[in-house]
């Protein structure tokens, strides 16, 4: 079956959100150059280079090392800036529509929020690993949680019910069975992870410690990687005496957190869906089996598979709940993007820098990519073709 996407596209719910020390992230006056208008608000020069900064550190271009700024990646940097520029200018009509409609968020709110969605990654601890784990700054999680708030409470003000009907649902299914829910021999299985990331370990190690060795980092490495094998060791040694146990020690200690609380069930997936350490790990065992610990680039894993499924379409019973939440979400999704449709047809957006002017930007990209069918970008000393 093919992966639904549910949220709201680029301005979707975001399920993280830093907890240490409060969130109430204090103001820092903005005095730097504005760029660009929408009517009455402004996107600054230091707002654009934070939020770009913030966007790239997140992304997988920061793991790989694409340093945007070399002249080579001038096209895949138009198109990271293009991206951002669009959607700041996307919350700033965001936020003078819900304050055209009187539309607020409080600290309780954002707080509630943050309460439900540490429940469902199993507690804050989990919660600020990941924060930590992603390079991702507090407060701008807090911004996007308040902005996140504000375009639910947008849609619900406009959509009146978005419910879809079950027979909708069912009609959805069987038109596109053939096509979307088709799978291949897959397995369901649960996994504990020990996290133990040779690249997230060393990125960590030169941010807190630029001028550090090698050999320090090297060493520094294993000793964690020697301290993450016997945790995983001493699990499935608990495991070995008690079997029964697997979904309670998954969420004791597995530092995947999206399975974690269901025991470390990952539902049903193909062998192509995993790395191939895992998956060929899952698929050599037998249902109720245990795996010997497994090493991925994530870290140690102890499997359990928990079914096999031969290929065919997916029943509907298992997909109604799922095709549930996507259709609805795709209803509200038509309803976020008429909002930013009509906030866009009557607004007044000046670009004050024309550097920053998207359609200038599209036209110079439009210049570099004329007659290519790929191109070349710097990525951490090699090069790698995007495009077509």
């Amino acid at each position: 079956m093919k992966s639904l996407k549910t949220g709201i596209v680029a301005l979707s719910l975001v399920l993280l959100a830093g907890c240490s020390g409060g969130f109430d992230v204090p103001k820092i006056k903005d005095t730097s150059e504005k760029i660009i208008q929408i009517n009455n608000s402004y996107i600054t020069k230091q707002m654009l280079e934070s939020t770009l900064n913030n966007e790239y550190n997140s992304s997988a271009l920061a793991s790989r090392n694409v340093n945007l700024k070399l002249p080579q990646n001038r096209v895949l940097y138009i198109i990271f800036q293009n991206k951002v520029i669009n959607d700041l200018i996307v919350k700033a009509l965001l936020d003078q529509e819900a304050e055209k409609r009187k539309i607020t968020v409080n600290q309780g709110e954002i707080n509630s929020l943050i309460n439900k969605i540490a429940d469902k990654v199993g507690g804050k601890s989990k919660l600020e690993a990941s924060l930590t784990l992603n390079n991702i700054d507090k407060g701008v999680f807090v911004n996007n949680l308040r902005s996140n708030i504000i375009i639910k409470k947008l849609i619900d003000s406009s959509a009146g019910n978005t419910e879809v009907s079950e027979n909708a649902v069912l009609d959805y299914y069987n038109k596109n069975k053939a096509k979307k829910f088709l799978t291949p021999d897959s397995i369901r299985a649960q996994h504990i992870l020990i996290s133990a990331s040779p690249q997230e370990l060393r990125k960590k190690l030169k941010a807190e410690n630029p001028k550090i060795s090698d050999q320090e980092i090297n060493k520094k490495i294993q000793d964690d990687l020697n301290k993450a094998k016997a945790k995983a060791e001493n699990i499935l040694g608990l495991l070995k005496a008690n079997p029964s146990k697997f979904s309670d020690l998954a969420r004791t200690y597995s530092d995947d957190s999206n399975s974690a609380v269901k025991g470390g069930d990952l539902g049903y997936f193909s062998k192509d869906s995993m790395v191939p350490a895992f998956s060929d790990a899952a698929f050599s065992l037998s249902a109720g089996q245990i795996s010997n610990i497994v090493q991925t680039p994530y870290g140690y894993h102890i499997i359990k598979l928990v079914d096999r499924r031969k290929a065919g379409i997916v029943p509907y019973v298992e997909l109604k709940s799922e095709l549930k939440r996507y259709l609805t979400e795709q209803k509200r999704l038509a309803v976020l993007q008429n909002i930013v449709k009509s906030a866009k047809d009557s607004a007044k957006i000046s670009y004050l820098d024309k550097q920053y002017d998207i359609n200038t930007l599209q036209n110079e990209l439009k210049t570099l990519t004329k007659g290519k069918s790929n191109f070349m970008i710097q990525d951490g000393g090699m090069l790698q073709k995007v495009g077509k």
